[in-house]
């Protein structure tokens, strides 16, 4: 039995079709199964209460015989966790807060490192044989390098505390986890194709935007390149690293690296949607992102945009994936081929 966690976000949902489609059983742990983008009707449920004193859930089946089961918890409440680990062999750890601003900033901490500690400690307490913990490229930091690769360590400064907190939890294994746990990390570059329009799914919402003529414009020059990595190529990646990577391995799963200026003129070209795309100052992205932090405090709505994700745009952020296609038959999607599928989907 497979345990994926983040099964509601924009990854782990593509993995669990995936899992879906090659009909390999798995359990699903998740905070609201409302969004969950697969069919529930052929899935079995358990819900509850996980009080510390007893640990033990109600339950409720929607079918005898499910091909993914559905465990309603928190990746921080250890008895949920221990519950999605029951009978559980391989584990594929997709959950992490992926967002651009949240009120109490610790609670990036609290799910993307220490949320990945609990787990690690609970599924080696129960004998799990491989974990495939899904990092980002975030986590190693800008890079102007096509050759970069698996190694790098970032050093700081961060844009955000997403991309603090993940590269801690990265260090973190580095320095300590491998040595304890059968993990293969793997990080993807700058993910888009079809999925849910989560807050990690960065790209697809620019694309909706330009497409509609609502996007704002690129900040900067647009001349910065991202590893742009087609989903489906990540999502195999994923599948093979559980079957056969070697634990204690990183994979770097990059994609096309490409300027934003070549996304937005092939995204014209696939869609023959011609927009014009404006080009922000990175000083107004920022005063702007400033605002909107300050009325996201006062009023509690989600800002569109914040200082740190504006910093983003001011690097590099490519990578190699030649280990990756080396070990694990990733292949590279060409942007041109992904935005088209993206549209056609």
């Amino acid at each position: 039995m497979i345990l994926l966690t983040g099964a509601t976000g924009y990854l782990g949902s593509q993995i669990a079709r995936e899992l879906i489609a090659r009909g390999m059983p798995f359990r699903a742990l998740v905070r609201d199964p409302a969004r969950l983008e697969f069919d529930l009707r052929n899935s079995k449920l358990e819900t509850g209460n996980w009080e510390a004193q007893t640990g033990n859930p109600k339950i409720e089946t929607r079918s005898s015989a499910p091909a993914c089961e559905v465990v309603v918890g928190d990746l921080l409440h250890l008895y949920a966790v221990n519950r999605a680990l029951r009978g559980v062999t391989q584990v594929i750890h997709t959950a992490a807060l992926v967002k651009m601003w949240v009120r109490n900033r610790r609670d990036f901490r609290r799910v993307n490192v220490e949320g990945l500690k609990l787990l690690l400690q609970a599924a080696s307490d129960v004998g799990v044989e491989r974990i495939v913990y899904t990092s980002s490229f975030i986590a190693l930091g800008p890079s102007a390098d096509v050759n970069a690769a698996e190694g790098l360590r970032h050093r700081g400064p961060y844009s955000n505390e997403y991309e603090e907190t993940k590269a801690q939890a990265l260090e973190w294994l580095r320095q300590e986890g491998l040595h304890r746990f059968p993990v293969v990390t793997l990080l993807p570059g700058v993910i888009y194709g079809p999925g849910p329009r989560t807050e990690g799914n960065l790209v697809g919402g620019m694309i909706d935007q330009y497409l509609s003529g609502r996007f704002p414009g690129v900040l900067g020059s647009g001349e910065q390149r991202w590893s742009f990595a087609f989903n489906s190529d990540v999502v195999a990646a994923h599948l093979a690293a559980l079957q056969s990577a070697k634990p204690g391995e990183e994979y770097v799963l990059g994609g096309d690296n490409r300027t934003l200026n070549e996304c937005f003129r092939l995204l014209a070209r696939s869609s023959k949607v011609d927009h014009p795309v404006r080009h922000l100052p990175i000083w107004a992205g920022k005063t702007m992102g400033a605002i909107e932090v300050a009325c996201a405090r006062l009023f509690g709505h989600r800002p569109r945009v914040t200082p740190g994700v504006v910093e983003i745009f001011k690097h590099d952020w490519v990578y190699s994936s030649a280990k990756a296609i080396r070990d694990l038959g990733y292949r590279v999607t060409p942007l041109e081929e992904g935005l088209a599928k993206t549209l056609a989907h």
